[in-house]
C-alpha cells in the first residue's frame, strides 16, 4: 500500500489544485471566460472543459488498469515530484489529442460543476483504490512520460490542473483580456 504520507500528499494536491481552479475562474464574466488571446489559443472556458475531459479519461483508464493483474517488477523512470513539476510547468504549448480538445460540449454555466464532479469522482476512486490496491504495482502508459504507476497518475491529474490554471493566468494577463 502507499504510505500515509503519500496518501496525504496525493489528496492534498488534488484538493489544492481543485481550489486553484476555483480561484482562477472566480468572478469572471461570460465575455472574460470565453476570451481567446489569439487564434489557436484556448479560452479559460476551453481550458476548464479540457481539464474535466482529461480527468474523466484518466479515471476511466485507472479503473481499467486496476482491474488487471499487478506488475510488481515494473518501476517508473520518473519520481512523483518530477511528474508534478513537469506536467505543471508551461514551457511550451502542447497539442491535445482530438478526443481531449474542447468542443463546447457543456454550457458555460455547467463547466465548473463538470470539473468538480470529475474531481469528486477522482478523489472517491483514489480513496477506495488507495486502501484496496497497491497503486505502485499497477502501470498505465503516458504518451510523454512513459509507464507511470497508478499513484503517479493521481499526482499527474493534480499537476495537469495546475498547468492549465497557469495557462489561464496567461490568458487573463494578455493585453486584450476584457476588463
Amino acid at each position: 500500500m502507499i504510505t500515509p504520507a503519500e496518501r496525504e500528499a496525493m489528496f492534498a494536491r488534488l484538493r489544492e489544485t481543485r481550489e486553484l481552479v476555483h480561484h482562477t475562474i472566480r468572478g469572471l464574466s461570460p465575455e472574460q471566460f470565453q476570451y481567446r488571446p489569439a487564434p489557436g489559443r484556448w479560452s479559460l472556458a476551453e481550458n476548464l472543459e479540457h481539464m474535466a475531459l482529461v480527468e474523466q479519461r484518466i479515471l476511466a483508464g485507472l479503473t481499467r488498469t486496476l482491474e488487471q493483474p499487478p506488475s510488481p517488477e515494473k518501476k517508473s523512470a520518473l519520481t512523483d515530484e518530477e511528474i508534478f513539476q513537469r506536467v505543471g510547468r508551461v514551457l511550451q504549448p502542447l497539442t491535445a489529442p482530438e478526443y481531449l480538445r474542447p468542443t463546447s460540449r457543456w454550457p458555460l454555466a455547467n463547466l465548473l460543476s463538470e470539473f468538480d464532479a470529475a474531481r469528486q469522482r477522482t478523489m472517491e476512486f483514489a480513496a477506495t483504490a488507495a486502501v484496496s490496491k497497491e497503486l505502485r504495482q499497477y502501470f498505465m502508459p503516458h504518451p510523454m512520460f512513459g509507464e507511470l504507476d497508478c499513484y503517479q497518475w493521481f499526482v499527474l491529474v493534480a499537476g495537469h490542473s495546475e498547468r492549465h490554471c497557469r495557462q489561464c493566468e496567461g490568458v487573463k494577463s494578455s493585453a486584450g483580456f476584457p476588463r
